[in-house]
């Protein structure tokens, strides 16, 4: 039970902002591993610093002798090796051998206009380049984007293909989003299904890139592109996926061939992972400007190898419940290929389609995406429910116990807490009556669900599921995270104040969840005595994830650590011993469910 909970290493500070989260535009090349990689242009070091993971040398050109010493200082202190400065006088004339570089990348803050109106540069380029070699670079600047035109047409007169030209978010920093500069139908799909922030600025970034989409002029808009270019041999359509996932695929039966790609690089952190939107092959003639855009497929890929145990649990949960089909089979990813490329694992699956769930929610009590969102993890909990041997509370006491000692580690609690929290977990352990273990999530987050054209809820990102979860923490997890976006759409931050008026006190949403969990609890066989200990521990599970995205120092600040002892100062309270003993004061009339067979029931036939 537990295992992907209890084979994690919560340690502090392990999933912050990391250097392998920069270079994005890197994944789109054709390969991940080479030989040698050469720049021209003295790149930051965090980008050197990337670079040198994906090739046995990285050679650094330029013409300022000064600019290439103050990099050598740097990446020495950085400790990054395989990295070489090349002093050169004349960019017409580089000492390296034919055909030796399997990456070029032309960078540098000042006179990269002028470099690449180079001529000279252009037929050197052409010399150094291996046979399946690619080119990079990105303009942001007006000169900059002429001078790239013109770079262009001389490569493609030396026999390189037409680039691949794409534009990218934001307009300045480290890339997060690259979609083909072209194509105003996938544009489309990204500002209405990837784009979609939590902020009303960002929401209103994403409004007018989709108006600009619509109109066809976002092209003329955007101030950030970048272009890659390969030799006319490789065949690559400019818009086709890398070719190492092509590869990947078909070794799996997945041909990929033809279809249009995206990337999104979007978070900070080197645990966040690169999203592929792939689409079919653009339509012809009147129907390419009619027909809605829709992702063929997603590929998840990791940006450092530590990950990979993510996508591979993601991967087995999800062929698990496909087999199983405790829920239908249209409210999760299809799996559709796995591998792993220069140490990086993929994740094929099916897309699937429908707005985020925050843009759709009513964000309130009775509304029915949110409802259909509770019935759904109930379902899923029910349907899968399979208790455990008679044993089986006193081997989730013991699962839960190695829980506690290591949140114990990290967290400053006071004895008192420290014995409450002891005592909850002890209580399981006397349940007499079989606990059962249901499939579970792990992050049902109001972020990490859909809603299909038909009001129907699709749950992603199964990265955390367990086959052999514990009950109700799906449950209360995504009432806190919806009850968090209610109480912001009415414009309130603080974490624990809207915790507390949500579930530590009577309130609209306080008296679904107390009618939800009568529901679950019957259905799946469980006892009344597990809910409190449950609703403890689901927190101290959240504490211990948050701790990887916070600094030593910053532990005890954690919102789900405070929201623990929270919960805790608040035990004695009318509003949790109506949760935990399953009595209700009555039922919200206005509530509406929506069962899996899309027929709608009231909460007082559902409690």
């Amino acid at each position: 039970m537990l295992e992907t909970t209890l084979s994690t290493n919560f340690v502090p500070g392990t999933n912050l902002t990391g250097g392998l989260a920069r270079a994005a535009w890197r994944f789109l090349l054709p390969e991940l591993a080479l030989d040698k990689i050469v720049c021209l242009g003295v790149p930051p070091a965090a980008t050197l610093q990337v670079l040198s993971t994906m090739s046995r040398e990285t050679l650094v050109i330029s013409t300022d002798a000064r600019q290439l010493d103050a990099a050598q200082r740097e990446i020495e202190q950085r400790a990054i090796g395989g990295v070489r400065m090349l002093p050169v006088k004349d960019w017409g004339q580089l000492p390296l051998a034919d055909q030796s570089a399997g990456l070029i990348f032309i960078t540098g803050k000042n006179e990269l206009a002028k470099r690449l109106r180079d001529g000279a540069l252009a037929r050197e380029l052409n010399r150094l380049l291996d046979h399946d070699g690619v080119i990079y670079f990105e303009v942001k600047t007006f000169s900059e984007r002429t001078a790239g035109r013109q770079m262009i047409k001389r490569l493609v007169d030396l026999g390189f293909t037409k680039s691949s030209e794409l534009w990218m978010t934001p307009f300045s920093g480290e890339m997060r989003t690259a979609f083909p500069l072209d194509d105003d139908r996938m544009s489309k799909y990204l500002f209405t299904n990837v784009l979609y922030g939590q902020s009303v600025k960002k929401r209103a970034i994403s409004r007018t890139g989709l108006l600009l989409s619509q109109t066809g002029l976002l092209r003329y808009i955007v101030s950030r592109w970048a272009v890659l270019m390969k030799r006319a041999s490789t065949h690559a359509a400019p818009q086709a996926p890398p070719q190492y996932m092509l590869a990947l695929a078909k070794k799996s039966g997945v041909d990929l061939s033809g279809m249009r790609c995206g990337l999104s690089a979007r978070g900070k952190f080197n645990a966040n992972k690169n999203i592929f939107y792939l689409f079919d092959p653009a339509p012809r003639g009147a129907a390419s400007a009619t027909k809605r855009e829709k992702a063929k497929a997603v590929v998840k890929m990791t940006r450092a190898p530590e990950f990979n145990r993510r996508l591979e649990n993601e991967h087995r949960v999800l062929a698990a419940l496909h087999e199983k089909a405790f829920v239908d089979r249209n409210t999760f990813p299809q799996p559709l290929f796995f591998g792993y490329h220069a140490g990086l694992a993929m994740l094929g699956q099916m897309a699937v389609h429908g707005e985020p769930f925050r843009r759709r929610t009513q964000a309130t009590a009775g509304c029915p995406v949110a409802l259909d969102a509770i019935n759904w993890i109930v379902q899923l909990g029910i349907a899968s429910a399979n208790p455990a041997p008679q044993s089986g509370a006193r081997e989730v006491e013991a699962a839960l116990m190695k829980l506690f000692r290591r949140f114990m580690k990290i967290y400053p609690l006071a004895k008192f807490e420290t014995d409450f929290l002891a005592g909850q977990i002890a209580a399981i352990g006397r349940i007499e009556k079989k606990f059962p273990l249901v499939f579970q999530h792990g992050d049902p987050g109001t972020w990490n669900m859909l809603v299909s054209p038909e009001n129907r809820v699709i749950v992603i990102d199964w990265e955390a599921g367990e086959p052999r979860g514990l009950p109700l923490w799906d449950l209360f997890y995504f009432m806190r995270t919806y009850g968090s976006w209610m109480s912001r759409l009415q414009g309130s931050k603080d974490p624990l104040k809207n915790f507390a008026q949500n579930f530590l006190a009577p309130s609209a949403l306080h008296e679904l969840l107390s009618a939800t969990l009568k529901r679950y609890c019957a259905g799946a066989g469980l006892e009344a005595e597990a809910i409190a200990p449950l609703f403890y521990t689901c927190w101290m599970h959240r504490a211990l994830k948050e701790a990887t995205r916070l600094q030593t120092e910053a532990l005890a600040s954690g919102t789900y650590f405070n929201l623990l002892r929270l919960c805790i100062e608040q035990r004695n309270s009318a509003a949790l011993a109506s949760l935990f003993s399953l009595n209700t004061n009555g039922y919200l009339e206005n509530a509406f469910v929506v069962a899996p067979s899309g027929v709608g029931r009231s909460l007082k036939e559902n409690a």
